[in-house]
C-alpha cells in the first residue's frame, strides 16, 4: 500500500502532467517542478478529495516541498496508511 508521501507525489504527477516514472523526492518543490498558482488550487482540491484533509492553499504557498505538503495532509490524521482508500 502506498504511503501518504507516495500518494501525494502521484497527485503531483497528475497535476503537473509528469511521467509516472518521474522521481519526486521529499525536498522537491511543487512550484520548482513547474506548478502554477492555478495548479496549486487544483492540487489542494485533489488532496482534499484523496485524503479527506482540510489542506489550506496558504500551507502550500508557505512551503511547497513534498514533505511539507504531506505533513499538512497527515496533520489531521488523514492519509495514514491504515485509513487509505483501496
Amino acid at each position: 500500500m502506498p504511503t501518504a508521501e507516495e500518494r501525494t507525489a502521484g497527485i503531483w504527477r497528475e497535476i503537473l502532467d509528469l511521467d509516472t516514472g518521474t522521481p519526486i523526492g521529499p525536498e522537491d518543490d511543487f512550484f520548482a517542478l513547474g506548478g502554477t498558482s492555478l495548479q496549486a488550487m487544483s492540487l489542494v482540491q485533489r488532496l482534499r478529495e484523496e485524503f479527506g484533509a482540510p489542506v489550506a492553499l496558504s500551507a502550500l504557498l508557505a512551503d511547497a516541498s513534498l514533505r511539507a505538503v504531506t505533513a499538512a495532509v497527515t496533520a489531521h490524521g488523514a492519509g495514514r496508511e491504515e485509513t487509505a482508500r483501496p
